[in-house]
């Protein structure tokens, strides 16, 4: 993968890997790369505890997010329960966003 870090590259690996994996229960996946540390993190954001499909789901799809990247980068991968109407905290880049009303409507 030419520019790692880029944010391009970062979104469309992380899209492309959601492909088929996206279940009603999450809420947000996010991505960020650390150049210094050759680390990909990636946050994935569920209403309530993950139950086991949709974990299962997104971290096959953070499987294929790494092996965009050379071998001596490392995955950091992190699943949370964020319920709504609890705030999102995303990571730099947000490559999925579920569609939910707006609290404040």
């Amino acid at each position: 993968m030419d520019d790692v870090g880029s944010r391009t590259a970062l979104l469309l690996s992380l899209q492309r890997a959601l492909l088929g994996e996206v279940h009603p229960q999450l809420r947000q996946a996010s991505i960020e790369a650390d150049q210094a540390r050759r680390v990909v993190r990636l946050r994935f954001e569920y209403d309530g505890p993950p139950m086991e499909t949709p974990r299962e789901s997104c971290s096959c799809a953070a499987t294929e997010v790494i092996a965009d990247f050379p071998a001596s980068w490392d995955l950091e991968e992190v699943h949370v329960a964020v319920p709504m109407p609890e705030p999102l905290q995303p990571l730099q880049h947000v490559a999925y966003r579920r569609a939910e009303p707006d609290a404040s409507a």
